[in-house]
């Protein structure tokens, strides 16, 4: 019995990886549909021949099911997008322009820029008009194949949008995106800015609620990784709603939760891994972070291939949970004489794993590294669950009176003003960072 467990858990795992191996070749080497056919017919002639060579058979197969997996999501038949169509995603207000994605008419999406201060919502057709382009390469970054993954070819500039019609989406996620929309208003009116956006980034909105100038700080002092919706926000969450409501509250909060977040790589990964932790609490299973990070991983790869080298987010999100499964405890072993009060030693092993394993990485995107992370970490990390629970409970009790909520608010202002204090002296020193 235990043998033939040996064998059915390596036969995963020798697919897994055939199938990971065989997306990352073809991310960088054209491989026709062809080729994919006969690697899967090869392999399945050798595990009819020879049942001996069942893990060679396996691989040729997962290998050419990868092949064939890359290929059908990169082919596309390039068309004319029409200029009427629906607006399919949450619009993104940047620095000087509001951002969402198009889906024409006739099938085509486009990355749309428009106004500041455009009235467009999730779901409303609308008609554009603009500058159309493919998008290319921008400073050695190739923009086109980066947008590819989500299947955009086009982007359009200095749109012209005008409003059709509304109600064109999903109505649960239009639903949740506006109680998104209504939370984070709350928030911006029982807190002051920039405090208000930190709050609103650390639960909701991620650094897209933070302005230019705050994020850089952040970027600078080591800490956007807490502004970045992750697998530390969402554990959080999962927690909290485990305890009072259970495992069914947690795993259905989770999911909606992804909606409402957007599905970012780095959020469909964490929650992934957080659902299979629950289901395996749930269950009595034992649990295996590295099995869960696989298996997230491959699930992710498989509903879209592109990911795996051209998003990075995702890459990211993937090597510092590898940080905190392999390196981090490795790193708490030599940190027995730090104190473990306020989590002191754990926020330290924490951040120096997480960082040795995601800095080589992280300096070929950036040509960057920060210098000051570990005391920023150290002075910020403790308080994140705490202003999470008051911030968001203050907004709560917002909706009701703004007097109740204000031992909280007064709270979570204290901590929030205290991790921007941080990022503002830190990130500003003159030796915050170094570049390569």
């Amino acid at each position: 019995m235990d043998r033939s467990q040996n064998i059915g858990t390596n036969s995963i795992f020798v697919f897994i990886w055939s199938f990971i191996f065989a997306v990352f070749v073809s991310s960088f080497f054209f491989l026709p549909p062809l080729i994919s056919i006969f690697i899967i017919l090869v392999g399945t002639a050798i595990l009819a021949v020879d049942k001996v060579s069942l893990f060679l058979s396996i691989a040729l197969i997962s290998f050419g099911l990868g092949i064939l997996r890359y290929d059908i999501k990169d082919f596309h038949t390039e068309i004319m997008p029409s200029t009427t169509g629906v607006v399919i995603n949450e619009p993104e207000q940047r620095e000087n322009t509001t951002r969402f994605v198009f889906l024409s008419d006739n099938g085509e999406k486009i990355l749309v820029n428009t106004g500041l201060y455009s009235a467009v919502q999730y779901g409303d057709q609308v008609e554009i008009s603009g500058k159309l382009a493919k998008p290319g390469i921008i400073e050695d970054f190739n923009y086109g194949t980066y947008l590819s993954k989500d299947d955009i070819y086009f982007v359009m500039n200095f749109t012209e949008v005008e409003i059709i019609s509304s109600g064109h989406g999903n109505i649960i996620k239009s639903k949740l995106l506006s109680l998104k929309q209504s939370i984070v208003n709350k928030m911006r009116n029982i807190f002051t800015e920039p405090e208000s956006s930190l709050l609103a980034g650390l639960i909701l909105a991620g650094k897209s609620a933070l302005p230019k100038n705050v994020l850089e700080e952040f970027r600078r002092a080591g800490i956007i990784h807490i502004v970045v919706l992750s697998g530390y926000n969402i554990t959080i969450i999962a927690d909290f709603l485990k305890k009072i409501f259970g495992p069914v509250a947690a795993i259905v909060g989770v999911l909606l939760f992804v909606v409402m977040t957007g599905a970012e790589a780095t959020v469909v990964r964490a929650a992934i891994m957080v659902l299979i932790v629950v289901a395996a609490k749930n269950f009595r299973r034992p649990y295996s972070a590295p099995r869960a990070l696989l298996a997230a991983g491959f699930l992710m790869v498989m509903h879209n291939p592109k990911i795996l080298v051209f998003d990075a987010s995702f890459q990211l999100s993937f090597l510092a949970t590898c940080g905190l499964i392999y390196v981090v405890p490795k790193v708490m072993q030599h940190l027995q004489w730090i104190t473990e009060k306020f989590k002191t030693r754990e926020i330290i092993a924490t951040t120096i794993g997480t960082q040795i394993t995601v800095l080589p990485f992280l300096i070929y995107l950036t040509r960057e590294v920060s210098i000051v992370s570990l005391p920023a970490n150290i002075l910020v990390l403790f308080f994140i669950p705490y202003v999470m629970f008051a911030g968001f409970f203050a907004a709560l009790i917002a909706y009701v009176s703004a007097i109740p909520a204000l031992p909280l608010t007064y709270l979570a202002h204290l901590i929030l003003s205290w991790i921007l204090f941080v990022a503002d002296f830190l990130g500003n020193l003159s030796f915050a960072t170094a570049s390569f």
